[in-house]
């Protein structure tokens, strides 16, 4: 992991409040796994202080990809980038990552939280692997990632609460279509996450936890990021994370 000075090469707006930035990363580009993210400097005069994390949604070539959703001050600054805009990003972070084993994977969603496995499923596919996405949000609206997976070419179900696209209903419905030879990956909302956990406790799968948290530092030393263990400790989503076993965290 290092600071890197990369170059903004596109910035669009996706759909509700998604965005995508894409950045000139060679170096990093050729480093990065899925499950991994960068923190990103939003301002240099420190307004708003400290740097954002975000997954890493994609590797093109020689270009890195982050969707993002515009939520406050930092990721209101992010959309206004234009092309030529250089950055600094610090990365790649993120030590405890998927689990490629198993010959079929579900990757399950919620909003933004789909960027945390798209690079994943890509890896996935590469390896010879079976990959179904499960896509969720609120309103069609805010399915801002559906281009990507048709371009893509993944297989995907598509859930939304109120039935405006796919099924109506949430993503958690799914497990119960999937054998447990079926692998699942998730992230998201809190309480989405903490669903699926339960509800793999009925269907006997293993389930794997992509973990958002707010992040000072991103690289274990600021302690501000830690979530419970099942045996009482706490572990850092920056270092030890951000991917844990369901069995071993307390949402």
């Amino acid at each position: 992991m290092k600071d890197h000075l990369l170059e903004v090469t596109g910035n669009v707006h996706l759909s509700g409040k998604t965005w995508v930035i894409r950045f000139s990363a060679p170096e990093l580009a050729a480093k990065v796994r899925g499950g991994q993210f960068l923190m990103i400097e939003v301002s240099e005069n420190y307004d708003p202080m400290g740097r954002r994390a975000f997954a890493v949604g994609d590797v093109r070539d020689e270009e890195i990809w982050i969707f993002y959703d515009v939520v406050g001050r930092g990721t209101k600054i992010m959309s206004g980038w234009e092309r030529g805009t250089r950055v600094r990003v610090f990365g790649p972070l993120g030590k405890g990552l998927f689990d490629h084993r198993g010959e079929r994977h579900l990757l399950i969603g919620g909003g933004i939280g789909l960027a945390g496995l798209t690079l994943f499923g890509k890896e996935l596919r590469g390896m010879g692997k079976e990959v179904v996405f499960v896509y969720g949000a609120r309103t069609a609206e805010q399915l801002s990632m559906m281009d990507w997976l048709k371009e893509e070419g993944f297989s995907y179900l598509i859930y939304t609460d109120d039935g405006s696209a796919g099924r109506k209903g949430l993503v958690t419905e799914v497990l119960k279509e999937f054998d447990r030879s079926w692998v699942v990956s998730a992230c998201g909302p809190k309480a989405m996450m903490r669903e699926v956990s339960r509800v793999a406790k009925e269907t006997g799968h293993k389930v794997y936890l992509s973990l958002e948290a707010r992040m000072a530092c991103g690289w274990g030393v600021c302690l501000g990021c830690v979530v419970r263990t099942r045996e009482g400790k706490f572990k850092r989503v920056c270092w030890e994370g951000p991917v844990f076993p369901a069995e071993e965290v307390v949402l």
